[in-house]
């Protein structure tokens, strides 16, 4: 996908690498079929072509050493940062682009037209939005029910209007809802990323785990946009398997 606007803007794609994860140590050097995850991801983003750099970033030497090793370039940041958007803040901080992308490193599968999707996104609303986030509808029960998969409700005009890990819109009236999750790629204006981090996790943030919900809180306006990208979320060790299924089915390596 080329860019729907003939307008040059500089971005950076980060993929944040925690390590120390509660749900799963370890996660970003998990082989999926004999490949660290984090590669693989790397792998899926540097496929986009309107990007002008991708890093890693992280605060483990073991992920540090590894990405040394396979010549991916990597960003060592503080091991206070809470979230993977206050790593790429932090990124921000040093490195000067007029976009920046969200891709948790986490998402080995993820396709790089999700990433062109929020580049166009950008520039065709430009300052109308300080943040971008995409979304797919879902089918299946047990993603509904899941609390790993982000639920989200949107206004008219695809604005974010609040996430959730229970299954949201809920129908008293027995009405079928039709869910929508959030796919875990997110675009910033530098000053979305100076915002972020002026603030501590609100209350909704905290209670949802989900950190896109601190601009909701804060009361800007997110831009969402549907996509049909494939994307599997490893949050556990069991999505592993998930995940080498899907590579099989699909004739992947």
């Amino acid at each position: 996908m080329e860019c729907m606007v003939n307008q040059k803007v500089s971005v950076l794609c980060v993929i944040p690498a925690r390590y120390k994860s509660s749900r799963f140590e370890g996660k970003p050097l998990a082989l999926i079929n004999g490949i660290p995850m984090i590669k693989r991801t790397y792998n899926q983003v540097v496929k986009s072509t309107l990007l002008d750099k991708v890093i890693v970033a992280t605060d483990d030497l073991k992920i540090k050493d590894y990405c040394d090793e396979e010549k991916i370039p990597v960003f060592m940041t503080s091991d206070k940062c809470l979230t993977g958007t206050d790593r790429v803040a932090e990124v921000a901080n040093y490195l000067d682009y007029d976009f920046y992308i969200n891709v948790q490193g986490d998402e080995p599968v993820i396709e790089h037209k999700v990433i062109d999707q929020l580049v166009n996104e950008y520039l065709k609303y430009k300052d109308q939005y300080i943040a971008y986030n995409l979304y797919k509808y879902i089918y299946d029960e047990k993603e509904i029910q899941s609390d790993t998969i982000v639920k989200v409700i949107l206004n008219e005009k695809d604005e974010l209007m609040y996430m959730s890990r229970l299954p949201i819109p809920y129908s008293k009236s027995g009405l079928k809802s039709k869910f929508k999750h959030q796919v875990p790629v997110y675009g910033f204006t530098k000053k979305a990323l100076q915002e972020f981090t002026k603030f501590n996790k609100t209350i909704n943030e905290q209670f949802e785990d989900v950190e896109l919900l601190r601009f909701v809180d804060l009361g800007y306006k997110l831009k969402m946009t549907e996509t049909d990208a494939n994307s599997i979320a490893v949050d556990v060790p069991t999505d592993v398997q998930k995940v080498e299924i899907f590579l099989i089915k699909n004739g992947l390596k």
